[in-house]
């Protein structure tokens, strides 16, 4: 497949949800396969949780016959790729145990998120903002946030309520979502 043609085929399966996406393919004296998309919504989201949101919208199929070694760029306008910044796996391991436990046990964030959600008094907007927001309040700088959120897409928690359906699966709103999809 062509640049051409494969940079037309991921508009196909992005723009529905990305209308001003901006998407370029392209191929490198190495012979390696870069794709960049390039889109304001990305501005409020790290680039795991682009990354996700992005290969979730093209099919299974496709992605694995014309996507499988390519290096993927996701940027918000203005954003260079040498910014993009995310930790390894390595990284995660070494500090989930300690992320978890603090946001369940000694922080009560958990406690605060799941009583937003079950309450009603917030909406999930595909980000974080309801828990950088409760972060903040407790005091969390930037950089451990960096942390926090990244462990948590780690673990599944790609925006506010799947960090309580996916991660923290004993709130109330977990075994409520839970129970009405059995």
């Amino acid at each position: 497949m062509t640049t051409q043609e494969l940079q037309e085929k991921l508009y196909e399966f992005i723009k529905p949800t990305y209308p001003d996406i901006k998407i370029k393919v392209e191929d490198t004296k190495e012979n390696v396969r870069q794709l960049y998309f390039t889109d304001d919504k990305f501005e409020v989201l790290y680039p795991k949780q682009r990354y996700h949101y992005l290969t979730h919208l093209i099919s299974t199929d496709f992605f694995e016959q014309n996507l499988q070694d390519t290096e993927w760029f996701e940027l918000a306008p203005n954003e260079k790729p040498d910014e993009l910044d995310c930790h390894d796996q390595e990284t995660i391991d070494e500090i989930k145990e300690a992320i978890i436990s603090i946001l369940k046990n000694k922080v009560g964030f958990v406690s605060l998120l799941d009583k937003e959600f079950t309450s009603q008094t917030v909406k999930c907007y595909g980000d974080f903002r309801h828990s950088k927001r409760i972060l903040t309040d407790f005091k969390f700088p930037v950089e451990d946030q960096f942390d926090i959120f990244h462990v948590l897409m780690n673990e599944g928690g790609y925006c506010d309520c799947e960090i309580l359906y996916n991660v923290f699966k004993e709130s109330e709103y977990s075994k409520k979502y839970w129970l009405h999809r059995q």
